[in-house]
């Protein structure tokens, strides 16, 4: 498999920690004008759990730098994420902001790419997914790395279509203090500050963020829309090292709208939602404040307290150990009003679900000799898991009106989830054709809930020439079914705590060549087969009562599903000052559950970006970027069939010492040409109650302030 990193800015990085630290990174500005081949040698830690040059690696992985997110004005993940090759993306400005398929299979929630914040998983308890958004801001972050494919014969459950690895800073590199301050559209407001520093062995780093917005307006929904909004979400990151020595710990807070995922009700030629005379609308979420309330309120979170080890025992002997505990869910001030239709009030249903684990890891990396080593490991996890969102109970005061109020936390229904994992990893480097690296490794896993996985892995990395470097990767992969998906029951759709894993088989073969010094080509082909996907079924043998035949829906291991694709990608440094990437992904996806096959929704055939940064030294720099991407297939069940493509300008101009050497200054303009376009809705999007396209903002900006003490 190819390995991609982006190279509009150097991303040299020396020796790494067992969670992706770098122990000896360069300062930024003594990496332009590096020749190709030393950038070569940059080392990644996710695609093996241990230091590796990262075109030796087995895994295509993207390297996002510090530098990179500074210049380029990224704010989150998802900002990131949208020019790299081979994610489609689906913004639903809510609760679920952004929501991505990696490498061509669709799924809702981002319940199929494994999120790290050191090493650490990030995804949230119930669902498996990445709730991303503004709360996971990238201030304090030191670098990003993406690595596509099958990862979970090192790292288990969810590992499916890739694993992403956020690295944060250490105190050291920023030995001192910075902040940042930024107001945009949609009244835009957010604060960043982080702090760091070294002293007699000890460091220490935290980083916080506040961020509230407005969010866009989409007249269309509402005149008065108001469901995108983000009331002062926040972040705060802290890490406290002493040798080899790290106590940890992060909470993401976020409080916000639910955003376009109901339809809105000009789809039928109706008023917007909260108007009573809308007579056969069909119902829905509301989309303007009522009653002095906004339309709905999801205060998603997410935390985590570790304390790790990363011990030499011998010269070609390291030990880690760690020990962590998370909870994620929704506040118990969460809610949503909700439009029936006519003559049927509105209601305002509450939501809250709160779950939490704890485990440990110890892995040992071993050097055989100077051509051999093994990584094994074992992890251990117990879960309690609520299930699904609380329930409710009607209450009716005085006035005879009733209302709905979330059950107490003593009647809360959780399950017990246990999970014991084991994995061993061996690499042999030879001389064969020059240079020859072999990487074979398994993982068992075994869960009180859905039993027994093995998922194993070969890779094999060859370069004949200096320059050429080609890799072929096979491997497995499986996603566990949560507890949404097993538990969850309503009027019309049964549990069933019997799911098993959905699984993944992938082939992937690609060539890297530098031409010279200064220019690097690449290219990937994969083919991944998936079987027992989980969909949602209602060919079951149970009638709903009182309806004229209709069956019970139910989530069934009846999926299927076929994606292969080309990633075209090139990076070339045309000058110390110049650069620019293009990448290129071609996809074909299949899809069949019980019933019918279609094509992958939500997931274009083509699309591509094309960047450049120009630096102008001791003044700024000028990242421009296009995002093409091409005509997208919907669901089945959405009667629009296909939304159109779009091509997309982003800029941001960054001054690093604007006016003097410790302040900077950054404009970030998104959709500088103001298109108008639509993404594809997600879930059921069948036009009675799930959008079937969401809405984009026209063009937006903000300007931000850095500080640096």
């Amino acid at each position: 498999m190819a390995l991609f990193v982006s190279l509009c800015v150097s991303p040299a990085l020396a020796q790494e920690q067992q969670n992706g630290a770098s122990a000896n990174s360069l300062p930024p500005e003594q990496l332009f004008g590096m020749q190709l081949e030393d950038l070569l040698n940059v080392k990644v830690y996710t695609p093996t759990k241990k230091s590796e040059k990262r075109h030796l690696a087995p895994a295509t992985v993207v390297v996002i730098t510090r530098q990179q997110i500074r210049e380029r004005g990224y704010e989150t993940l998802e900002d990131a994420l949208r020019d790299l090759p081979g994610f489609d993306l689906v913004h639903v400005q809510g609760t679920w902001p952004t929501i991505w398929a990696q490498r061509g299979l669709y799924g809702d929630e981002n319940k199929r790419t494994l999120v790290l914040i050191d090493g650490i998983v990030e995804n949230n308890l119930l669902e498996g997914s990445v709730l991303g958004g503004p709360q996971y801001s990238l201030n304090g972050v030191e670098r990003i790395e993406v690595t596509y494919g099958p990862g979970s014969a090192l790292f288990g459950a969810n590992a499916f279509s890739g694993v992403i690895n956020i690295v944060t800073m250490r105190g050291r590199q920023l030995q001192g203090l910075e902040y940042q301050k930024g107001a945009g559209s949609f009244r835009t407001r957010f604060d960043k500050l982080a702090v760091g520093g070294e002293a007699h062995g000890v460091d220490v780093f935290m980083s916080g963020s506040l961020y509230d917005s407005n969010g866009p307006v989409f007249p269309d929904r509402h005149p008065s829309y108001s469901n995108s909004y983000v009331d002062n979400a926040y972040s705060l990151v802290t890490r406290l090292r002493y040798h080899g020595l790290t106590l940890g710990f992060s909470r993401f807070d976020r409080p916000m709208g639910e955003g376009e995922f109901s339809n809105r009700p000009g789809y039928y030629g109706l008023p917007g939602y909260g108007f009573q005379d809308a007579e056969g609308n069909a119902g829905g979420m509301l989309q303007a404040d009522y009653q002095g309330n906004r339309p709905s309120l999801w205060h998603s979170y997410t935390q985590t307290l570790f304390l790790s080890s990363d011990l030499d025992l011998a010269d070609n002997v390291q030990l880690y150990a760690v020990a962590f505990h998370r909870n994620s869910g929704i506040a118990p001030d969460s809610y949503e009003y909700d439009y029936r239709g006519p003559g049927v009030a509105i209601s305002r249903d509450p939501y809250t679900h709160d779950s939490g684990t704890m485990g440990a890891e110890l892995r040992l990396t071993l050097g055989i000799d100077s051509h051999q080593d093994i990584v094994a490991g074992s992890q251990y996890e117990w879960s309690d898991i609520e299930r699904g969102y609380r329930g409710t109970r009607t209450v009716v005061d005085a006035t005879g009106a009733s209302r709905k109020i979330l059950l107490s936390e003593d009647q809360r229904v959780g399950d017990a989830y246990a999970n014991a994992g084991a994995y061993a990893q061996y690499q042999l480097r030879t001389s064969l054709l020059r240079l020859t690296n072999l990487t074979l490794g398994a993982r068992v896993d075994r869960s009180n809930r859905y039993g027994g996985t093995f998922n194993p892995r070969a890779g094999l990395v060859v370069s004949p020439i200096e320059r050429l470097t080609l890799k072929l990767l096979a491997a497995t992969a499986y996603r566990a079914p949560n507890s949404f998906e097993m538990f969850t029951e309503t009027n019309v759709r049964m549990a069933n705590p019997n799911l098993v894993p959905e699984r993944e088989t992938s082939l992937e073969a690609s060539a890297s060549l530098a031409l010279g010094p200064r220019v690097l080509v690449e290219a990937s082909a994969f083919d991944n087969h998936f079987t027992d996907i989980i969909v949602s079924n209602n060919d079951t043998d149970l009638i709903i009562p009182g309806t004229n035949g209709e069956r019970y829906k139910q989530n069934q291991n009846v999926g299927s599903a076929h994606v292969t694709g080309l990633e075209l990608r090139a990076s070339a440094f045309l000058t110390d000052e110049l650069d620019m990437f293009a990448n290129f992904t071609l996809q074909d996806g299949w899809q069949r559950d019980s019933s019918r096959s279609y094509e992958m929704p939500n997931v274009a055939h083509v699309k591509g970006n094309l960047g450049a940064t120009l630096r102008i030294p001791d003044l700024f720099s000028v990242y421009l970027v296009n995002n093409w991407v091409g005509e997208r297939n919907t669901a089945p069940t959405n009667p629009d069939g296909e939304v159109p493509g779009y091509l997309v300008t982003n800029l941001a101009l960054f001054a690093d010492h604007f006016p003097v050497e410790a302040v900077g200054l950054l404009l970030r303009v998104d959709n500088l040409f103001d298109l108008r376009y639509v993404d594809p809705g997600i879930r059921s999007a069948d036009a009675s109650y799930y959008s079937t396209t969401l809405e984009q903002p026209g063009r937006t900006a903000y300007v931000k302030m850095i500080l640096t003490l």
